[in-house]
């Protein structure tokens, strides 16, 4: 408000800043692919790989740096979790739900967060933390 009061142009400034950070995280992700897989490949970048992008930020919370630590942990965990229930029920689960049920329980849990905690797990996080420090006395 100050900074239109005296004639600045918001819209410019925030246009300037809104380039410069896409320039450095397109540098950043460029540098990431390139020590991680040593080449920038356009392969390596398909549906998929949005898909789990998309699911860790709604799942660990929109606009929030916890949701991000949150939303990652979550989606690096959760297959080798689900690896390893079916592992143990092997006889019982067919075949094409092995191969898809990965993918089924990441649209679950989206859908979920965005109907349930619209905030992700950063927000239930931090409900229960407030919960927790107030416990012995709940008033």
């Amino acid at each position: 408000m100050a900074a239109e009061i005296i004639g600045v142009s918001l819209f410019r400034y925030k246009l300037i800043a809104f380039a410069v950070s896409s320039f450095y995280a397109g540098v950043a992700g460029s540098l990431v692919t390139l020590c991680y897989y040593g080449a920038a490949n356009i392969e390596e970048f398909n549906l998929t790989v949005s898909f789990h992008l998309l699911g860790m930020i709604i799942i660990g919370g929109m606009g929030t740096i916890l949701g991000s630590f949150f939303g990652a942990g979550f989606m690096v965990l959760l297959p080798i979790f689900i690896n390893q229930t079916l592992l143990t029920f092997m006889e019982r689960v067919p075949s094409d739900l092995r191969a898809n049920i990965e993918l089924i329980v990441f649209g679950g849990l989206i859908v979920f967060f965005l109907i349930v905690e619209p905030y992700g797990m950063a927000r239930l996080w931090h409900t229960i933390k407030d919960k927790m420090r107030l416990w012995p006395f709940p008033y």
